[in-house]
């Protein structure tokens, strides 16, 4: 291992919380173990490492952390030994979870659409609580969606500010 000191019980609790909540939203526990485990380190953690911290097989966090570096959750990067790949959290780790959030509220909005559509060419008739529901749908996604743009915008200008508050 390199020079990765041992979790505190604090740090073995967030990262067992945070596979919990990937697990409780459908997602693979194994990355979420990994998200929390690299919100723990100051240094890149290399595969061996997440193995050794994280008691699990290479090959399925291996599995695990492409998935999350793909999705923009952990970023890979240069480590001391040339040929290992090393990751941290992503800088923009939960801006990029937001939006893969969002995505979802988008393709819900875009299901309830394509179905009123589709439901209205084959005739509505009898129909019509399917159309109230999914209209019901279209509006709440819409809304929900609006409610995340603004709050992405609001993110940005606040990190900014932060940004520049460290750099000051």
């Amino acid at each position: 291992m390199n020079d990765h000191r041992s979790l505190t019980p604090a740090e073995n609790d967030l990262i067992e919380e945070f596979g919990n909540i990937y697990e409780s939203y459908g997602l693979k526990r194994l990355q979420g173990l990994i998200v929390g485990l690299l919100l723990t380190q100051d240094e890149p953690v290399s595969l061996d490492d997440m193995v050794e911290l994280l008691g699990h097989s290479k090959g399925p966090i291996s599995i695990a952390v492409r998935r999350i570096d793909d999705i923009g959750l952990a970023k890979k990067v240069n480590g001391p030994v040339n040929r290992r790949n090393y990751y941290t959290a992503h800088p923009d780790l939960f801006l990029n979870n937001f939006k893969f959030n969002m995505a979802t509220v988008q393709k819900n909005r875009e299901l309830a659409e394509r179905f009123l559509s589709r439901i209205r060419t084959e005739g509505a008739g009898g129909r019509e609580e399917t159309v109230r529901n999914l209209e019901h749908m279209k509006a709440f996604y819409r809304l929900m969606e609006s409610f995340y743009q603004d709050f992405a915008e609001r993110w940005m200008e606040i990190k900014q500010k932060r940004l520049q508050e460290e750099n000051a």
